[in-house]
């Protein structure tokens, strides 16, 4: 019984020969092929679900024992590496080695992952994307319709036909702004980056629902414009003699020009929550040259140097136990279970790692 449409059926579609598909989805450079008509061969051979015929063999091919990560994360950051570590540690358990896959659609009509699963040079993916987006809808409709093995790692989505694992932002902001309002803190300000995406809303409803039954307390929030791009290595690190990310001077302008004066009638039991851990050793320095101390707080993990150790808080990442969960779940799925779940993981308070 055929599983889905075959290179005749794209040519047919399009009307041109098999040998034109055939070299078009081959993507073989030694044949000369109008681009028009290279799109017209792909959108065809993507509307109607074409897979190449080894993966049709899908559900009958014996396992590969190789699991894939689809990540475009940076590795040298701890919070991504120990999420791989833990993902290795669980699945070498199991038997099953690892791959590192590409988003490319380098050999083929697919993203590399996708199609690596399908043709069985792996039995699942982990799924890691940069700035925690998840799969295209065009993924979406291939792992849905047969059946691949896929968890979502932090993206915030729900109702997918995939497995999640996610972290628990909400729970987070509450945490550090419950902490600051039982060291004293009667004003509270939040910096966070000016993103509308699920982790800032989650972090900041957090805070917000700390301060709910404290009418007493003034809350305010200061949005930024800090991107990614603004946050870097300092060249020693990329030595490999510690992994501190600093912020450029624009965030430094930003933090003294705009923030250092709205704090100016804060009090030292008053506190200030970031949402970035990149801002709150930058922020402490120019307090400190102000002579002011505040409690200070990040909803993230990050590196600082000893002289930091204990004044600020951090909420710590579970990277590893991510990394675990993340390869139980995959784990499941191969096993046969395709009901979807999700994982939500606590990020509790605790002191910043320290660099030397």
């Amino acid at each position: 019984m055929r599983s889905g449409p075959t290179i005749k059926d794209i040519a047919r579609a399009v009307g041109v020969t098999p040998a034109t598909v055939s070299y078009v989805l081959s993507q073989n450079p030694r044949q000369s092929i109008s681009a028009q008509t290279r799109q017209k061969v792909l959108e065809a051979a993507r509307e109607l679900g074409y897979v190449p015929n080894g993966a049709a063999k899908v559900l009958r091919n014996a396992p590969s024992y190789c699991v894939g990560v689809a990540i475009e994360k940076e590795l040298m950051l701890s919070r991504f590496s120990m999420v791989l570590q833990g993902i290795r540690d669980r699945l070498e358990g199991e038997g099953y080695n690892l791959m590192l896959c590409s988003f490319g659609q380098r050999h083929g009509i697919y993203p590399d992952y996708i199609n690596n699963t399908l043709e069985r040079r792996i039995d699942g993916v982990i799924f890691m994307g940069k700035d925690n987006t998840g799969p295209t809808p065009e993924a979406e409709e291939l792992i849905a319709r047969y059946h691949l093995p896929f968890v979502l790692y932090d993206c915030g989505y729900t109702g997918r036909p995939y497995s999640t694992v996610e972290l628990d932002y909400e729970q987070a902001g509450f945490d550090m702004a419950d902490s600051m309002l039982a060291g004293g803190a009667r004003r509270l300000l939040y910096l966070r980056p000016d993103a509308d995406n699920y982790q800032e809303q989650q972090r900041e409803a957090g805070v917000r629902r700390a301060l709910a039954a404290r009418p007493d307390v003034t809350l305010q929030v200061m949005c930024t414009d800090t991107t990614r791009d603004m946050v870097r290595y300092t060249p020693q690190d990329r030595l490999g003699l510690g992994i501190e990310l600093k912020a450029d001077e624009g965030v430094a302008r930003f933090l003294a020009g705009q923030v250092i004066p709205a704090l100016a009638e804060f009090a030292p039991h008053d506190g200030v929550i970031t949402s970035w851990g990149v801002y709150a050793p930058l922020l402490y320095s120019l307090l400190a040259q102000a002579g002011k101390s505040l409690q200070i707080g990040a909803l993230s993990d990050m590196l600082v140097s000893g002289m930091l150790q204990g004044r600020i808080k951090v909420c710590r990442m579970p990277g590893y136990q991510a990394g675990v969960e993340c390869a139980r779940l995959l784990l499941a799925r191969l096993a046969g279970d395709e009901t979807p779940q999700t994982r939500t993981l606590p990020m509790p308070l605790g002191n910043p790692a320290m660099y030397f």
